[in-house]
């Protein structure tokens, strides 16, 4: 086996059969983690577009220990944040329109009854861990995000943590992986996951050797993006940019350091 770390505390191991089968284990980080890694398996395995793939889930079960672990198919590619240093320009919008599409086919996997007392239940949350005294900026963004009606993100099927490193590019097709489980379920929030990725260039965030070229890439990414989900989602670019802001004021507590 090999351990191919992994960002959520989980051990992610690469094996290997004594048949030469190779496959990715993903273990639970501890006994009260299993129940968000069991929603993250199942996530995976029923997550079903025409345009975008997910690793096979192939087994599942406890550890001797009582950590719950998932086995799935081991797809050998690179992450799209690797991916768009290499890419041709003009291949860009091809990527996008790929991964919107796949999104699109999830508008209408809605389940469960929308509650606005989740989004202002988070909104308080995240207001107690902010010191917002010495900044005009993180406190109108909290009023806003207090006046807004959320009742137009409806609960559907999601990612969870839709980022350019959590995209496998093998042979021209895109596989999601790492989903995660998120305080609320809803494309739109993949979306603007996405959109936060790109726009703050966030997967690159500790690559020293990122060059003019990639940078460029990355925000064409980003205009494309944007006007493919003006085109196909209309209105709901404005829930966008609100769920937007709602992660980039859950981020800000933890930035320590200027650049961040």
């Amino acid at each position: 086996t090999t351990d191919l770390g992994g960002h959520s505390g989980c051990q992610i191991l690469l094996c290997e059969t004594e048949e030469n089968l190779v496959f990715v284990r993903k273990i639970s980080s501890n006994i009260e983690y299993n129940q968000r890694l069991i929603k993250q398996a199942e996530k995976q395995s029923l997550f079903n577009t025409p345009s975008i793939k997910t690793p096979k889930v192939l087994d599942r079960g406890y550890t001797k220990d009582g950590l719950f672990y998932f086995d799935m198919e081991y797809v050998q590619g690179i992450t799209l944040a690797e991916y768009l240093k290499r890419i041709e320009v003009g291949k860009v919008r091809g990527l996008v329109e790929q991964i919107v599409n796949g999104i699109n086919s999830l508008i209408g996997t809605e389940k469960g009854e929308f509650s606005e007392r989740v989004f202002q239940n988070k909104i308080d949350s995240l207001e107690k861990k902010l010191s917002t005294d010495d900044n005009n900026i993180v406190s109108k963004a909290v009023y806003m995000l207090r006046k807004h009606s959320w009742n137009q993100i409806n609960k559907t099927m999601c990612h969870g943590d839709l980022t350019l490193e959590n995209i496998i590019v093998k042979d021209g097709q895109l596989y999601f992986i790492d989903f995660l489980d998120s305080f609320y379920d809803c494309w739109i929030m993949d979306i603007s996951t996405l959109l936060q990725d790109v726009q703050t260039l966030w997967a690159y965030r500790n690559d020293e050797n990122m060059d003019i070229n990639t940078s460029l890439r990355v925000l064409i990414f980003r205009d494309i993006l944007v006007d493919e989900v003006q085109d196909q989602f209309g209105i709901h670019i404005v829930e966008v940019y609100y769920a937007l802001l709602l992660k980039l004021i859950r981020i800000y507590p933890y930035t320590k350091e200027e650049k961040t």
